[in-house]
């Protein structure tokens, strides 16, 4: 509990503080009248700005999240002597700037949302020369 001397002091501090308040009323008042238009008119300002810039951000933030997610997946297949069949899947990381061309400008029209998915299967086919089936 607190001792009495603090009690009286907090008290006399919220008598004088609402005294002020009640004095100062009206300027108050006028003070929230100019500064609260100011605030809505920053905040709209602010979205418009964002929701403009927007779709920029976007397209920078997906190139970076694919720059360093770029990743290609090998699959290897062998024979054990006992007959079993081993797959084998090994990944490696690269910069965007090392995928072919191909694949670039894929990832370009799924990041435009031209396409869904951006399946090089039948590039790397012709690339090859081989059919995956």
């Amino acid at each position: 509990m607190l001792p009495l001397p603090w009690l009286i002091g907090v008290g006399l501090a919220g008598i004088l503080g609402a005294a002020a308040i009640v004095y100062h009323w009206d300027d108050i008042l006028e003070w929230l009248h100019d500064f609260l238009p100011k605030v809505s008119r920053m905040i709209r300002e602010f979205a418009k700005k964002f929701v403009t810039n927007f779709e920029h951000i976007a397209y920078i933030l997906a190139d970076q999240v694919d720059a360093v997610d770029a990743k290609i997946e090998h699959y290897l297949y062998h024979k054990q002597k006992d007959g079993q069949w081993i797959e084998e899947k090994t990944t490696r990381t690269l910069p965007e700037s090392e995928l072919p061309s191909y694949a670039k400008k894929k990832l370009a029209e799924k990041r435009r949302g031209r396409i869904e998915e951006a399946d090089i299967t039948h590039e790397l086919e012709n690339e090859v020369g081989y059919s995956v089936s």
